[in-house]
């Protein structure tokens, strides 16, 4: 693989986590370490949650169990690339000089970092980070598991809709390690989610 594309562009890769010669994690790892990376796709025959978990942790675009549908796999691809030519294009987005406050909490766009109160860094995924980068840029409004699929302008790896769930329950598994961090993110029955405290946003300059 690194052969080959160190010879042409490659604009995104399916990966099985399960390979004879190799684990698939590891070349998750090559991969995203690649300037630029690839959209990464990760298909296997593990589909519990824990699994799923892992595969967003290493760095997947979007994580599919087998078996699967050939359409359903084009449709997850088609959604990846389009996710990153749109970020490609708004990459310079405003919103990513900014750092939101909330109830003592900073998030700051630009370098991906979440401060709890007193200054305690959480350490977040790609995807976990987009979700909360969602739910600031919109507080108090109930979102979608399909708006929340689609991020802020000029985000990066997002969670598919079938991910949602598991990132946000990593999400708010790292929020409630700090007080009043499991009030922030409230499930609203048959529609959504909200960000239930008031955000300020102010400039990281």
């Amino acid at each position: 693989m690194d052969g080959i594309m160190g010879e042409v562009e490659v604009d995104l890769v399916i990966l099985d986590i399960m390979l004879p010669d190799e684990s698939g994690l590891s070349i998750c790892g090559r991969l995203r370490n690649r300037n630029p990376a690839p959209g990464l796709v990760v298909v296997s025959a593990f589909a519990e949650e824990s699994d799923i978990v892992v595969g967003l942790e290493i760095g997947a675009d979007d994580y599919l169990a087998k078996p699967y549908r050939p359409r359903e796999l084009l449709a997850r691809i088609r959604a990846v690339l389009r996710r990153r030519r749109e970020a490609g294009r708004e990459g310079q987005d405003d919103d990513r000089s900014l750092v939101y406050r909330f109830n003592g909490w900073r998030l700051s766009v630009a370098t991906h970092q979440l401060l709890a109160p007193y200054g305690r860094t959480v350490d977040l995924s790609s995807a976990e980070f987009t979700l909360l980068w969602t739910l600031v840029s919109r507080p108090q409004q109930i979102l979608t598991r399909q708006q929340l699929t689609q991020g802020p302008r000029g985000s990066g790896p997002r969670a598919g809709s079938q991910q949602i769930n598991v990132t946000m329950s990593r999400l708010r598994s790292k929020l409630s390690h700090v007080e009043g961090g499991p009030q922030l993110i409230r499930t609203v029955r048959y529609e959504g989610y909200i960000l239930a405290a008031a955000v300020e946003r102010i400039s990281a300059d």
